[in-house]
């Protein structure tokens, strides 16, 4: 996809020339829609201004963390219950807070050219374990319907009609700390200097304290390496204007 868009912005590139003046001080806040290889997340970032060509990057967001094997179904014999992925344990969410370095490789020059920057960020992360209640069909001489946590020896998927409701087990979370790492291209097109619209793509490497009881089996995550992609807006905060690069003092 950034090779498409790279391609593209190359195209538009020989198009008008651009006669707005840039902004010299990017200092940018962006709110980013990230999908990953194993979850999706919502982030926050700011980038403070270095130099034409660096930003220093904070990062803090919500993700959302899922098993590799989870595969959602619906019980075939009880209609009206909601989809569920049987064999899992536990819902796993993520708190993070990053900070990193992003540095500018192409510069925007014409009217429908795109920028690419690179970024590499690290910090820190709590992964949240909240159990998952399912509703349990029973029978000993009449039909019973219970409210239980998943037990692998006595559940299975004819007995286990769908999720219970989604506020039980919070008083019973398991916070597990972690550490992360990410690094990416990302890819502006924003069509005013004011504006910031991207897409990024990258990997990131995750490592926590223990591994994360998300289905009742052996192999749950410890240590994740997932792709992910960023559809990313916001806009410049604040700064001074210049006309061409090679009138600024601050180029180096």
């Amino acid at each position: 996809m950034l090779l498409t868009v790279l391609s593209c912005g190359a195209v538009m590139a020989q198009g008008d020339i651009d006669t707005e003046k840039k902004i010299l001080y990017r200092n940018e806040w962006s709110i980013g829609a990230v999908v990953k290889t194993n979850g999706f997340e919502m982030d926050f970032r700011s980038g403070k201004f270095v130099s034409i060509f660096k930003k220093n990057l904070l990062d803090f967001g919500l993700g959302f963390i899922k098993h590799p094997q989870q595969y959602r179904a619906v019980n075939p014999y009880y209609s009206g219950y909601s989809g569920y992925c049987f064999g899992k344990k536990n819902f796993c969410f993520e708190l993070f807070y990053t900070m990193g370095r992003q540095r500018t490789l192409f510069h925007k020059a014409d009217l429908g050219s795109v920028e690419v920057r690179l970024f590499y960020m690290g910090g820190v992360s709590l992964a949240f374990l909240k159990p998952i209640y399912y509703e349990i069909w029973h029978y000993s001489g009449k039909e019973e319907i219970t409210s239980e946590k998943f037990d692998p020896v006595n559940h299975d998927p004819v007995s286990t009609l769908g999720p219970s409701e989604f506020s039980k087990g919070f008083s019973e979370i398991k916070v597990v700390p972690g550490v992360e790492g990410k690094m990416g291209l990302s890819v502006e097109f924003g069509k005013k200097d004011t504006r910031l619209v991207a897409v990024e793509a990258g990997v990131k490497l995750s490592a926590y304290a223990k591994k994360l009881e998300i289905m009742a089996q052996k192999r749950n995550p410890q240590f994740i390496c997932a792709l992910f992609m960023t559809f990313r807006m916001g806009r410049v905060k604040h700064g001074a204007q210049f006309d061409y690069l090679n009138d600024s003092e601050y180029a180096e």
